[in-house]
């Protein structure tokens, strides 16, 4: 459930940032809603395959900490506690300005892309819109690093994707974004919901630590 929340956390970000960059190459493409399906499922699925990288640099994070238990809890109940913080200001703010998504700038290598390899154009944009750092994903990535497996891992990046997916669905039907401020609404509760629980999760291990330094 926490890889859920945290991915509709991201979700707002991604949708208010790359929403502006998905839906116009939907318009050029000049598609119906079952032909914008399928894009919009491909550039999930790009978007899929960079969590999943994602989960294997975590479980390889997770292999380098230190075998001591007390260090381990420090490290990791100190990077919840800031992480949670900047979750919690990131989904109450206001976000009159926002970081670019990764994928603007793209224009010119998409469109040659496009030429090359029609069908993994909408991939390789989910990739790239995915590479857009904020509070959730690095939360996200950070919980991963505590999986002891890299199934773990993996499965909990795959249901932070469901999460973030839910924003991206109505997009085939373009003029549905318009009606996304529910959603949106749901995400920043989810960002605080989650912040609140990993605040507690990091201070339940630091506090260990100083009980049994």
């Amino acid at each position: 459930m926490d890889a859920f929340l945290l991915g509709l956390s991201n979700g707002v970000v991604c949708i208010s940032y790359c929403a502006p960059v998905l839906v116009p190459y939907l318009l050029g493409q000049g598609s119906g809603v079952l032909a914008n399906l399928g894009i919009v499922a491909r550039f999930l699925l790009g978007r899929l395959a960079g969590y999943l990288a994602f989960s294997v640099l975590a479980f390889t994070f997770h292999t380098t900490l230190p075998a001591s238990v007390a260090a381990r809890s420090l490290i990791m109940g100190s990077t919840y506690i800031i992480l949670s913080v900047l979750l919690v200001f990131y989904g109450l703010r206001n976000r009159t300005s926002s970081p670019a998504c990764a994928a603007r700038g793209s224009g010119p290598f998409l469109l040659k892309a496009g030429r090359l390899w029609p069908a993994l154009a909408p991939a390789i944009l989910g990739l790239l819109t995915g590479l857009t750092i904020c509070p959730p994903f690095l939360l996200a990535f950070a919980a991963a690093v505590e999986k002891t497996t890299l199934t773990g891992s993996v499965v909990f990046f795959v249901l932070f994707f469901c999460g973030t997916s839910v924003f991206f669905l109505p997009i085939p039907l373009v003029g549905s974004l318009k009606r996304l401020s529910v959603l949106s609404t749901v995400g920043k509760l989810a960002a605080g919901i989650i912040g609140l629980y990993y605040f507690y999760a990091g201070l339940i291990l630091l506090l260990g630590v100083i009980k049994y330094p």
